[in-house]
């Protein structure tokens, strides 16, 4: 990832990884004025956000990424995979999902929530959008809360550009 993260006091995240950015925020509310992450306020790509928010972001984007390395299968019950007529008719559309899978680049252009939710993925001229969505377990509505595995099931749908 490759996010500014930052306290309004100014102090600047050094990771950029999960377990570095959950480490700075542990450290930032371990001092005496900070308890509790909801208090923590920060700024994350110039937005105004919590520490509460961010740590709910991270995991979801974990949880995305589990999906997302386990193409073309849903992994650990987290959701299904889909895919449009368009992806279904690519001669191989595996050449696709190895370079989906390996999806490692991730910044405030293409990532501005922090989700690993929406990617693109071009070769020999042909584009795939790949987008995850956050259901309620029955499928109907939309996850309130798309960090937590026990409440959201995942839709991750393959598609071409075009089709979109």
């Amino acid at each position: 990832m490759h996010h500014h993260i930052e306290a309004l006091d100014g102090r600047v995240c050094p990771a950029q990884g999960a377990a570095g950015i959950r480490q700075w925020i542990a450290d930032l509310l371990s001092g005496p004025h900070q308890t509790d992450p909801a208090t923590l306020l920060l700024s994350i790509n110039k937005l105004p956000q919590t520490g509460a928010w961010l740590l709910n972001q991270l995991r979801t984007a974990e949880l995305n990424d589990q999906l997302r390395v386990g193409l073309p299968f849903a992994t650990h019950g987290l959701g299904q995979v889909c895919c449009t007529p368009g992806f279904a008719a690519l001669v191989e559309p595996e050449r696709f999902l190895t370079a989906i899978r390996a999806t490692q680049v991730f910044h405030a252009g293409n990532d501005p929530y922090l989700e690993h939710d929406f990617g693109q993925v071009e070769i020999d001229g042909d584009t795939v959008f790949w987008k995850i969505d956050y259901y309620a377990l029955d499928s109907e509505f939309g996850s309130e809360a798309p960090w937590d595995a026990q409440q959201t099931r995942r839709v991750l749908t393959l598609m071409l550009a075009e089709e979109y």
